[in-house]
């Protein structure tokens, strides 16, 4: 029998399984606060996880579909997309109509879906967009030819229906029915049977 007085033990038994509680919980504390200081792999875990869940549409480019703007613009600083051209085509009195939203414009006898037409059969022939939308505008024949943007503020501010007389060299924009803008220049000497003109379209 060891000379141990009897309340030592009772110590022991209460003291010892007491400290291996408090290790425990400090070793649980750590553990909980440092897979919080090391970020969880659970993007719904972290404040900015938070944030994109809700709200997980991105912001969209100026000019795409879905935010508001001209879909047909070109995104804030990128190049216009070439959609035809610079390409060639002649409208006569048998095909006086043409469709610019195509990648391969051709001219037709009707006017279904076309964007501009030339009236051979009142001098003197003119560029005309049938429907009389405002979306045809003359631009200074020098100078270097005008890009999508330039083309499209042209339109806004001096918008008509009609070219008025067309000479070698005169150049217009144009608005299509799909929203394309397309530059347009008189390639030859317009006649009461025939005129080519030079043209490029943007997406």
């Amino acid at each position: 029998m060891s000379n141990q007085p009897k309340w030592a033990w009772w110590v022991v038994g209460i003291v010892i399984p007491l400290i291996g509680i408090v290790v425990s919980i400090q070793l649980a504390t750590k553990s909980d606060s440092g897979g919080s200081a090391g970020g969880s792999s659970d993007p719904s875990s972290d404040g900015k996880g938070s944030a994109q869940s809700a709200n997980p549409a991105a912001p969209q480019a100026a000019g795409t579909p879905g935010s508001g703007s001209n879909p047909t613009a070109p995104a804030a600083g990128q190049p216009a997309k070439v959609l035809a051209g610079p390409t060639k085509f002649t409208l006569s009195s048998g095909s006086n109509y043409v469709d610019l939203d195509s990648s391969s414009p051709v001219p037709r006898p009707a006017g279904k879906g076309a964007d501009a037409t030339v009236g051979f059969n009142v001098p003197p022939p003119a560029l005309d967009v049938p429907g009389s939308s405002n979306v045809l505008a003359l631009v200074a024949d020098q100078g270097a030819e005008p890009t999508r943007d330039e083309c499209s503020r042209a339109i806004g501010k001096n918008g008509t229906y009609t070219s008025g007389e067309m000479k070698v060299g005169t150049r217009y924009c144009l608005q299509t029915d799909e929203g394309h803008i397309a530059y347009l220049r008189v390639a030859t000497v317009p006649t009461y049977t025939s005129v080519t003109f030079d043209v490029t379209v943007w997406e």
